[in-house]
């Protein structure tokens, strides 16, 4: 009786063993693959951002510097200069504006005065999120706009806010907007989200784009 017991309990040990030996073969297998997914993600970056650069390149030293400083479309504001080729230069009440494509034009020079509004927003923005190290400018730039005064760009009122609610980041235009956001936590997340899906959709679709911003 007593072998047949210690027989029972060295299987349940040895079967222990194999199914710690599983997971941890099993988690040494997921890190590889998660670093891979994060090295495919920065050659992505790191490609999409030198497309950017070459498409920069092919406009005059001046226009480079004048592009390079908006960053941005003043129409599809989610639309980096550069990202669908050489942008389109404009000139709107004798100032430059650059756009991202030309299917933007007409818009732009239809409300000439909220486009060099809009323009200089994001010339503002884009000055003060490059004293941001690249990978926290990078998040600032997902999210765009304020999470709570929604069309106020991040960075065009000097260094956006940061907050951590419920362990995500979230970044707001100024310290004025830090009670109202912490005051309904779900409600802060859920726009947040909005704002960073509103810069990933698909395609240069402007019937379907807000132009909320510009307006203003």
């Amino acid at each position: 009786m007593k072998m047949v017991r210690i027989s029972t309990l060295a299987v349940v040990a040895l079967a222990a063993f194999a199914s710690g030996l599983a997971a941890t073969v099993v988690v040494a297998q997921e890190k590889p693959k998660q670093a891979a997914a994060g090295h495919d993600h920065e050659a992505m970056m790191k490609k999409a951002e030198q497309k950017i650069a070459d498409a920069l390149k092919s406009l005059p030293p001046e226009d480079q510097k004048l592009a390079a400083a908006q960053r941005f479309c003043p129409m599809m504001t989610h639309s980096r200069l550069g990202a669908m080729g050489a942008p389109v230069k404009l000139m709107v009440a004798g100032k430059p504006v650059f756009v991202c494509c030309k299917a933007c034009t007409e818009d732009a020079l239809k409300d000439g005065a909220a486009t060099l509004k809009t323009t200089a927003k994001l010339v503002d923005s884009t000055a003060e999120l490059a004293k941001l190290p690249p990978a926290e400018r990078a998040a600032v730039e997902a999210q765009k706009y304020c999470a709570i005064a929604n069309s106020s760009f991040l960075g065009s009122m000097g260094a956006p806010i940061k907050l951590q609610i419920d362990g995500k980041p979230v970044y707001l235009c100024c310290a004025g907007c830090t009670a109202k956001a912490q005051a309904n936590p779900a409600a802060t997340l859920a726009k947040v989200e909005e704002l960073k899906k509103a810069g990933m959709k698909d395609g240069h679709d402007h019937a379907g784009h807000d132009h909320a911003d510009h307006k203003k």
